[in-house]
This record gives C-alpha cells, sequence and structure tokens, in this order.
C-alpha cells in the first residue's frame, strides 16, 4: 500500500513537471523560426528549387540564468531533377537537453493546373542529454521516429501539411531503472501563405500555421499521449521593394493541462541579392494570469544557392 501512494505520487509530480515543461516548449512552436525556411516542419518542402541552400536560426533568450528555453536551428537542402535532400539539425535546451539530426527526401510533381505538389519523408534521430533527479533518474538515451508531409506551391501562393516525430523507439535505456521524465512532442502541422500586390513597391504576404500537438513522455510507454495542445500562429508581412520584409506576429496555444500562451512578435528581414538577415522578438505571456515570461528573441541568417539569378531573388516562402 506505501509502495502504491509513492508510485501515484510519482506519477502526479511528473506530470505537473509535464505540465511546466509544456510551457517552456510552446515558446518554440512560433511560427517566426519557420517564415523563410520550413524545411523544420515539412519534409516535403525539401522540394522548393528556389530554395536549394541553407537556414541557421536562434531562438531563444540571453538571460543566463531562469532561461526558459534556447533553440538553434539549421537547415539545408537541395533540390534534384525529380524532388530534393533536406537535413535539419536542431539543438534544444530547457529542461534537459536535445540534439536531433532530421535527413529528409521528398519526390516533386508538376501539376497541369499549374503549380508544384511534393511529397516528403523524414528520419529523425535523436540524442537526450537526461537531467537526473526526483522526477528521473534515467541516463542518456537516443530515439529515431519518422514523418511526412505534402507541399503545393504556386508562384504566389503555398500550402503544406505534415505530421513529425511518429512512432518513436528509444534505444540505450536500461528499462528496469527507468522512469518517465522527458516530454516529447508529436506534431501535426498546417502551414500556408499567399503574397499579394498592394502598390508597385509593397506586397503583403499572410502566413497561417496551425498545429495540434500530442505529448508522450519517454521512457515509460505508460505515460504515452499524456496531454496535448493546439497552437495558431498569424503573421502579416509587407515586403518592401523586394529588399525589406517587416512582420507583426500573433500566436496562442491552448493546452489541455496548464497555463496557455499568448504571443506577440515583430520581425524584420533584410535581404540583398541571396543573402538574407532577420532580427525578431516576442512577448509570452500566459493567458490565465498576469505572468509573463521572458520575451524570446529570433536571429537567422540564410543564403540560397539557386533560384533565378543573384540580381533578382523574388523568393519569400
Amino acid at each position: 500500500m506505501k509502495y502504491f501512494s509513492m508510485h501515484r505520487i510519482h506519477g502526479i509530480l511528473v506530470l505537473l513537471m509535464i505540465a511546466a515543461s509544456s510551457q517552456a516548449q510552446q515558446l518554440r512552436t512560433s511560427l517566426l523560426q519557420y517564415q523563410m525556411n520550413a524545411l523544420a516542419l515539412n519534409p516535403a518542402y525539401s522540394s522548393y528549387a528556389d530554395a536549394t541552400g541553407f537556414e541557421a536560426t536562434y531562438l531563444g533568450n540571453f538571460i543566463s540564468q531562469g532561461a526558459v528555453s534556447r533553440s538553434v536551428l539549421v537547415n539545408m537542402q537541395g533540390a534534384t531533377e525529380k524532388g530534393g535532400l533536406g537535413l535539419t539539425f536542431n539543438f534544444y535546451r530547457n529542461f534537459q537537453g536535445e540534439v536531433n539530426l532530421r535527413p529528409s527526401f521528398s519526390r516533386r510533381f508538376s501539376l497541369e493546373s499549374g503549380g508544384e505538389l511534393s511529397f516528403g519523408l523524414v528520419i529523425g534521430l535523436n540524442y537526450f542529454d537526461a537531467p537526473n533527479n526526483f522526477f528521473t533518474n534515467i541516463t542518456d538515451f537516443v530515439s529515431i521516429d519518422g514523418g511526412f508531409g505534402l507541399y503545393y506551391r504556386q508562384e504566389r501562393f503555398f500550402a503544406g501539411i505534415s505530421v513529425l516525430s511518429l512512432l518513436e523507439k528509444t534505444a540505450g535505456l536500461d528499462a528496469g531503472a527507468s522512469t518517465p521524465g522527458l516530454e516529447r512532442e508529436n506534431p501535426y502541422n498546417l502551414h500556408a501563405g499567399g503574397i499579394f500586390r498592394l502598390t508597385d513597391d509593397i506586397d503583403l504576404k499572410p502566413v497561417i500555421l496551425a498545429r495540434y500537438i500530442n505529448t508522450y513522455v519517454l521512457p515509460d510507454v505508460s505515460f504515452q499521449n499524456v496531454l496535448s495542445s493546439f497552437s495558431l500562429d498569424l503573421q502579416l508581412n509587407a515586403i518592401i521593394e523586394g529588399s525589406y520584409m517587416i512582420g507583426i506576429l500573433y500566436g496562442f496555444t491552448d493546452p489541455d493541462a496548464g497555463n496557455g500562451l499568448q504571443r506577440f512578435g515583430i520581425s524584420a528581414t533584410y535581404i540583398l541579392n541571396r543573402f538574407r538577415l532577420t532580427y525578431g522578438f516576442q512577448n509570452n505571456n500566459e493567458t490565465d494570469n498576469s505572468v509573463s515570461l521572458p520575451v524570446t528573441h529570433l536571429i537567422s541568417a540564410g543564403y540560397d544557392i539557386g533560384g533565378g539569378n543573384a540580381d533578382t531573388p523574388k523568393r519569400f516562402f
């Protein structure tokens, strides 16, 4: 009876830790880090020939103590004759550390009605720097997962759907000594937007990112699908003379448990031929009270190898 009570108390504490960790995880659901390259959202994006190149993004805060989350995301991709190859590297730190390596492959089809449709597959290779405390006594371990996506693009419109982190399996664990504790996410993504001419010098680019996320805990399968959440980001960008892009963002995350999160962001991108540089920041507020989380900063740089000539780049997707 005593063992059962302690086990039950431990399970409750784990759930509370998951809810707290969810607040940190929510900060990296923001559309800001995907506004110029969607490879991390959708493996089918690797077929987009004009996006052949790389993108490196930092998303987090500069507080040395009490940092909520920090993420470094690097996308590299190259279109082939019939599709594309991609590679995403992500380093993430909040309560635990993660390193994710995601190679992807896609196939591209030209449609008679115009535009292109791509189908992509991705494999996730993950390393976890696990904490060792009262909640979890697991050691560092690795896992593998999968995902897929569809991406449709015309000259002035795009839409993509994807599912990531499916059927994750762990390796390098002593099952007898393991207890639950590391939160993981299985997102279902809808990402779409377009470009509309406002004046001769200004175009508008509205974008939407909707995500339904199943949250589960590794390595104990008895705690799978503990929580779920829905997030929605809306961003309106103004593209000025093809050289500057200014965007405003509103988004929210509504979880099954814990406080929801509301976010407001601003970003500015300078485009010089095929090179671009972006800075953005995002205010984060809990929706159920007046608590403000640390401001999230974004710094991003990218370079496109393909896509027309170097003097007239026109890639904004």
